[in-house]
């Protein structure tokens, strides 16, 4: 047993000015024999309520049995450190405290001296903590975000939520205590020291984009959160993880739309744009160069017009894929709409005469690919490209300068017949600069009604008699006069100038024949005025309802106009035709099928049509004198004609041999220079005028 000497006043005076609660008792009866100040303020009593008793008869203690356990090891080992237990004041209330007891001797008595500290707010923050902590447990578990609990210095699993559970596939037991790189939750595991590193030096993350791997294999994009925290006496660290896979992928398909042809999903004008920039800047850099091949699809409005658009799209789709067959993956093909598509070749080496030879070679290889038979939908199709080239370098350093100089070259091979392929030059933006020039001069003449209507009378050569007229374009230029139709028909169809010009030529015809009905006194059914209808016309959804308004405005009777149509618009959309035309021949409207002979129809569409007559085009007339090919055509087409029972003008009679074969084969109808040149609305006026007098006169005998 261990014992401690103090003088009696020495230790009394300690004992009192202690600002512990303290009680002394005697070890052989348990007497107690003291009590300081500390202790009467601690728990209430006073020092006549305690001293002389027994220390099993003080009420202090909560627990009899406490108190026995605690003299049972003090008077056995000496002394007892941090014996917690209860003590009972004065009012009833009990207090937590931590016991220190131990023996002494005073004045020769053996002695117990008992401490108590008091553990009221330990115990309240524990209780506290412990709350807290089952909160926080709670929230941990059933927040519906993952959460994942690690070990701060070993970075080793130590909890995870059941939302991390139901996201990954991970239970608990799999991987508490392993690292998130040992159960391979990364799917970047070089990325995590730097993300490591950042959370320490910011003693946080803040939705840091990392992707993770799920338990089968799935990859997950997650925003992760992390704090570190204090559990007890260990620090955390708590990870929240967002999923954004959702998110990611509708960000990704919202920029790849934005970069990529929604037909073809080929990349489009902005995403070749930076793809050129790059490839110039690295060709550069490198001493490499790229070829811009810019092409569309020869003559590709049939497809669309004849056999629709459904069609049409499926074409496309099919020529992307074959381009992209014949590319080499670091190649690029795009498409700018429609039928327009550009190939950028890239890392090309060698000099200037090298490259354009790779790029030539290339061009030839999409030409055919392109040319290869298909069948789409049914339809069995064979198409043919243009193709127009520009070199980095040597005709462009920026993305703007290729595009432009190779679609230059595309229009030099365009009006060149199309189906081949041709490398910019510089005087080819001459061609372009005027074709530019035209069509701003064309809308111009629009709004400037430059246009004019010149008429060439129609013959029926036994008697000389004029029975109808064509109604010709001409353009009065205030500079350069009077230009014919060859000048500028195409551009305004192509530029769709022609819905406006078409549209202006229809009601001019048809106020012209009011005219010609009022002042040359002309029978409504002994003259008809044939005005041209250009396919991007006809192909109107209100076209019925425009002529029908035209006619209706001008107050003529319907038969007096005819519609002319060429072979290819009747092919392109039978059905669409077809019914257009019926709805226009119940209105009383006529129709012509023009230069009849050059295009592809046949009987069969001839036989469904409501036709009325058939103009034989120029360039089987002019040799059909000489009994050659053009003689047998013509005699074939008037055959048919006959046994189809219609009309028949021959178009382009310029010599007395010509009108002379035509009348032995029973044509008599025919217009060209042979009687009169288109003319303008006056001399026309009185050029019928006598010669419907000499017709009046004629019949009046």
């Amino acid at each position: 047993m261990s014992s401690r000497i103090a003088s009696d006043e020495g230790f009394i005076t300690l004992f009192h000015r202690l600002p512990i609660a303290c009680i002394l008792t005697r070890v052989s009866d348990n007497e107690v024999l003291a009590i300081n100040p500390a202790f009467e303020q601690l728990f209430g009593w006073r020092a006549e309520d305690i001293i002389s008793h027994s220390s099993a008869d003080i009420p202090a203690w909560s627990s009899q049995q406490q108190r026995e356990q605690l003299l049972e090891t003090v008077n056995r080992e000496g002394r007892i450190d941090q014996f917690e237990t209860r003590f009972r004041c004065r009012d009833g209330e009990l207090k937590p405290c931590l016991l220190y007891a131990e023996l002494i001797d005073v004045s020769g008595q053996a002695c117990r001296l008992l401490m108590a500290h008091d553990i009221s707010d330990r115990i309240t923050s524990e209780h506290a903590l412990k709350r807290s902590e089952a909160k926080f447990a709670a929230l941990f578990q059933d927040s519906p975000e993952p959460y994942m609990l690690f070990e701060k210095q070993s970075a080793q699993i130590a909890e995870i939520n059941r939302s991390f559970t139901e996201l990954f596939g991970y239970q608990a037991a799999d991987i508490v205590g392993k690292t998130a790189l040992e159960i391979g939750l990364w799917r970047h595991p070089e990325k995590r020291p730097a993300t490591i590193a950042k959370l320490l030096r910011d003693n946080r993350l803040r939705n840091e984009p990392i992707d993770f791997v799920t338990q089968d294999g799935h990859v997950l994009h997650c925003e992760a959160s992390s704090n570190f925290i204090l559990i007890g006496d260990e620090r955390r660290t708590l990870t929240s993880l967002k999923d954004v896979t959702e998110q990611k992928q509708v960000e990704a398909r919202i920029k790849h739309q934005a970069f990529h042809d929604a037909l073809t999903d080929l990349p489009n004008r902005l995403l070749l744009h930076d793809r050129i920039h790059q490839h110039l800047a690295l060709g550069e850099r490198h001493g490499l160069s790229c070829a811009l091949l810019f092409f569309d699809l020869d003559h590709f409005k049939r497809i669309n017009d004849s056999l629709g658009h459904s069609c049409g799209d499926a074409v496309l789709q099919e020529v992307s894929q074959r381009l992209l067959g014949r590319v080499r993956r670091a190649d690029t093909v795009a498409r700018l709409g429609g039928d327009e598509f550009v190939v950028l070749l890239t890392g090309l080496k060698g000099d200037h005469p090298q490259v354009a030879e790779q790029a030539r070679l290339s061009a030839e290889q999409l030409l055919h690919a392109v040319a290869a038979p298909m069948t789409i939908k049914g339809h069995n199709l064979q198409l043919s490209c243009s193709i127009g080239i520009a070199l980095a370098s040597q005709h462009g350093d920026t993305p703007e300068d290729l595009l432009k100089h190779a679609d230059t070259a595309l229009y030099g091979v365009k009006a060149n017949g199309r189906n081949s392929i041709a490398f910019f030059e510089p005087q080819m933006q001459i061609v372009v600069s005027q074709r530019l020039q035209l069509e701003t001069e064309l809308r111009q003449a629009l709004v400037e009604q430059q246009f004019c209507l010149h008429y060439q009378p129609q013959i029926d050569a036994r008697g000389q008699r004029v029975i109808g007229a064509e109604a010709l374009l001409r353009w009065q230029h205030p500079d350069k006069g009077l230009i014919g139709p060859g000048t500028f028909m195409h551009v305004l169809e192509e530029s769709g100038m022609i819905l406006q010009a078409g549209h202006w030529v229809l009601l001019q015809a048809c106020h012209f024949i009011a005219r010609l009905l009022g002042e040359c006194k002309l029978a409504p059914d002994s003259f008809s005025l044939s005005v041209n209808i250009s396919p991007r016309q006809f192909r109107q959804s209100d076209f019925v309802a425009q002529v029908d308004a035209a006619v209706r405005e001008s107050g003529i009777p319907a038969n007096c106009l005819k519609l002319e149509i060429t072979e290819s618009m009747v092919i392109q959309n039978i059905k669409d035709t077809v019914s257009k035309m019926h709805e226009l021949r119940a209105m009383g409207i006529r129709f012509a099928i023009d230069d009849f002979g050059t295009g592809y129809s046949s009987l069969s569409y001839l036989k469904r049509l409501p036709v009325d007559l058939l103009k034989i085009d120029q360039s089987f007339i002019h040799d059909c004198a000489q009994e050659g090919n053009d003689a047998e055509i013509v005699r074939a087409i008037i055959a048919m004609a006959r046994s189809l029972k219609l009309e028949l003008i021959a178009e382009g009679v310029e010599t007395a041999e010509q009108l002379a074969f035509l009348q032995q084969q029973d044509c008599h109808a025919y217009q060209g220079y042979l009687f009169s040149p288109a003319v303008a609305e006056e001399p026309f006026l009185q050029f019928i005028l006598p010669a419907q007098s000499n017709i009046d006169a004629h019949e009046s005998r």
